[in-house]
């Protein structure tokens, strides 16, 4: 019990509105939410809470504890941000003339995914991120929804906007925690992390990869992380 009482007290801070930035400052605002989440993962480091990647069952229980704390605070900066992948990566002109499509039935809205991933696999990410969104917009749920979303996080990450990378990952974590996709959306948010220099938020994602999904190509990526952190 002793060893959970700093994990709950940051479970407070998560909640009560003194643990999070409540300014609409855009791209700052969004740097100061990803910041305040690096900083409570070095007071549990302070601490002595990130336990060996060996521990026992306590150590295991109390990194679940964290891991869920680092999902839910994701969570949370994802709802408070008001703009969109198209509005970080576009251009403001285009996101200006930007017009509402009317519903489309899934055949055609397809169409909107396969130029997006054309225009993905071009390395044109603005306008892949433009129709990804327009096809998740019309079908939400449908067939290539998942893989839209991943895909969304995958041009952001690839233009190194890691900070809005890890939030457009966290929507296929949260989402469609089913997909095939969310092995890889969890890697991909530890790798923009650890580019930012976050070790630590980027071990416990490796950890939460590798414990979690043991048999996905991306917890062979993530065990091999962990072992220069």
């Amino acid at each position: 019990m002793k060893r959970l009482f700093p994990a709950l007290a940051l479970f407070g801070l998560l909640f009560f509105p003194g643990g999070c930035t409540t300014s609409r400052g855009g791209d700052s605002s969004l740097k100061r939410e990803v910041e305040a989440l690096r900083q409570e993962v070095n007071t549990l480091k302070d601490q002595n809470r990130l336990s060996d990647l060996r521990g026992g069952p306590t150590e295991t229980s109390a990194m679940q504890t964290e891991l869920e704390m680092l999902s839910t605070r994701l969570e949370r900066l994802e709802n408070k941000t008001e703009t969109t992948a198209v509005a970080l990566v576009a251009t403001p002109a285009a996101a200006a003339t930007q017009k509402p499509t009317a519903a489309k039935p899934e055949p055609a809205a397809k169409g909107l995914y396969e130029e997006g991933k054309h225009l993905f696999d071009r390395k044109d990410y603005r306008g892949a991120v433009e129709l990804f969104q327009n096809y998740l917009s019309e079908e939400p749920k449908g067939t290539n929804a998942a893989a839209a979303q991943f895909y969304i996080g995958e041009a952001l990450y690839s233009e190194r906007q890691y900070e809005e990378a890890i939030l457009e990952y966290q929507k296929v974590v949260q989402g469609f925690p089913k997909s095939s996709q969310v092995p890889t959306s969890l890697l991909k948010q530890g790798l923009s992390f650890q580019a930012m220099g976050d070790g630590d938020s980027a071990k416990l994602l490796y950890q939460k990869v590798a414990n979690n999904y043991p048999r996905s190509y991306a917890a062979g990526v993530a065990k091999e992380r962990l072992k220069g952190l």
